[in-house]
């Protein structure tokens, strides 16, 4: 089932953006955008940056194990699921977007 927020992201990729792409981006990440879920948005972006959990614990020098439960608070979260095709596209999207 698509949220408002994938479709925001459809209309987006379609070429009709139902909304400035700040408010997209806000839209998808939720509380990631805020200061306080800093940390979280950072190995959501490092994941999605090296495709793996544990290229990513290397690049922020985390243990692989603090990736993967940060990787689970991104998920409880945004309701997506970094390591599902859709969810990680929305994700890539919208941390494009509102940064």
């Amino acid at each position: 089932m698509l949220t408002d927020a994938d479709a925001h992201v459809l209309a987006l990729l379609a070429g009709h953006p139902a909304a400035a792409p700040d408010h997209i981006g806000r839209l998808v990440l939720g509380p990631l955008a805020e200061p306080a879920g800093r940390h979280l948005l950072d190995a959501l972006v490092a994941y999605l940056d090296t495709g793996s959990a544990n290229a990513a614990a290397r690049r922020l020098h985390l243990h692989p194990q603090s990736l993967r439960y940060r990787l689970r608070r991104v998920h409880t979260l945004t309701g997506r699921d970094p390591r599902d095709t859709w969810h990680r596209l929305t994700l890539d999207i919208a941390r494009t977007l509102a940064f």
